[in-house]
């Protein structure tokens, strides 16, 4: 049993260690989210563009990213609250991925928002995709 402990417990440490970087990285990726807001609410897409990862560059055009945040703003207003309701972290040989759920409420209706942030080389936080789930906005 001793001999079970000692290779287990330096598991353990690491798996607690680990937890700490993924809670860490959900708080930056809970400021990334209220910089994204501010810059949709000012109608500065442009921003998030530049910041974004090469992968949401790859699978749109910035037009069409600036079009869809183009219309969430016009459709839906500014945002007046926006609350965390689900989050997943996936580690892959590709890199680490934070997935974050947020139940938003803007202006003129509401939304559930899916923000995926990849971790770059040096560790910062780029956006890899962006989604909203909105009946108002469809319906504006």
């Amino acid at each position: 049993m001793n001999r079970l402990a000692r290779y287990l417990v330096p598991f353990a440490a690491a798996a607690m260690l680990a937890g700490c970087g993924v809670k860490e990285s959900f708080k930056d990726a809970s400021k990334e989210v209220a910089q994204f807001h501010a810059a949709l609410d000012a109608g500065k897409w442009q921003g998030l563009w530049a910041g974004a990862s090469p992968e949401l560059r790859n699978a749109t055009t910035r037009e069409k990213f600036g079009k869809l945040l183009d219309a969430v703003h016009s459709k839906l207003g500014k945002v007046t609250a926006s609350e965390q309701v689900g989050w997943n972290a996936n580690a892959t040989t590709g890199g680490t991925y934070l997935t974050l759920t947020m139940r938003t409420t803007f202006e003129k209706g509401s939304g559930t928002e899916r923000f995926v942030y990849g971790k770059d080389d040096e560790g910062e936080l780029k956006l890899v995709g962006y989604n909203i789930q909105s009946q108002h906005m469809m319906l504006n």
